[in-house]
């Protein structure tokens, strides 16, 4: 009888030795390995680096677009929230760029370079230029396409038509290759030059936007060419 209880006693000992390890097993290594991702949706970048635990992760921005979620704001996530991760996982976020719905004002009577910097400010491309014969200034806008007060996208870019009442003015493209984009930006529109396409490529060791790439440089051209750049990301 004696026997069988120290038997029964050590079984029991076994068991809780068993059930004590495991968890503290589960405390020490799935709990600081793995983790309920949080929701970084809706934050912008700053606030989503001061979450606590972010620092398990590597966050990484993977690309920015048009959302109903303001300017700089995290609209999307992989892996999605309160999905259970891996210490070290990759996880990427996509940056709102803001609404792409723009309303197009009435430009008219406006002078191009005004024009020009009120659609880079909105993100607006312009997709092309074309000139007639009016009273009006030299780069004076006539008209656009789409039309004042009508609705389009943002990505799908307005075109202008302006006054070429004086023989077309050239200049020379400047280099802004090394400028930051906003530089290069503000260089070319104080040139009467459009900024076109801009294209994102990965330059290691190069900070986020500058410029690394660009056409025309230092061909004389038409004012209100379009000038398309490549910066680094």
């Amino acid at each position: 009888m004696k026997k069988y209880l120290v038997y029964l006693l050590s079984g029991i000992l076994i068991v809780y030795i068993c059930f004590f390890s495991f968890n503290i097993f589960l405390r020490t290594y799935f709990n600081e390995r793995f983790y309920s991702l949080p929701n970084l949706i809706g934050l912008n970048l700053n606030q989503a680096s001061k979450i606590e635990s972010i620092d398990n992760v590597n966050l990484l921005v993977a690309g920015n677009d048009f959302s109903d979620l303001p300017v700089g704001t995290i609209f999307r996530q992989n892996p999605d929230p309160e999905k259970i991760v891996k210490e070290g996982r990759t996880v990427r976020v996509w940056v709102s760029k803001g609404k792409n719905n723009y309303i197009i004002p009435d430009f008219t009577n406006k002078n191009l370079i005004e024009v020009l910097a009120e659609l880079q400010k909105e993100g607006v491309k312009v997709n092309k230029t074309s000139y007639t014969s009016s009273n009006l200034p030299y780069n004076t806008v006539l008209a656009t396409n789409p039309a004042t007060g009508d609705s389009t996208q943002k990505n799908m870019g307005i075109s202008l038509l302006l006054s070429n009442s004086n023989s077309i003015v050239s200049v020379e493209v400047p280099d802004t290759i090394g400028f930051t984009f906003e530089e290069a930006r503000n260089e070319l529109i104080s040139k009467g030059l459009i900024v076109g396409v801009i294209k994102e490529k990965v330059v290691p060791d190069l900070e986020k936007g500058i410029v690394i790439e660009t056409n025309h440089i230092g061909e004389t051209v038409p004012t209100g060419t379009i000038i398309d750049m490549t910066v680094s990301y």
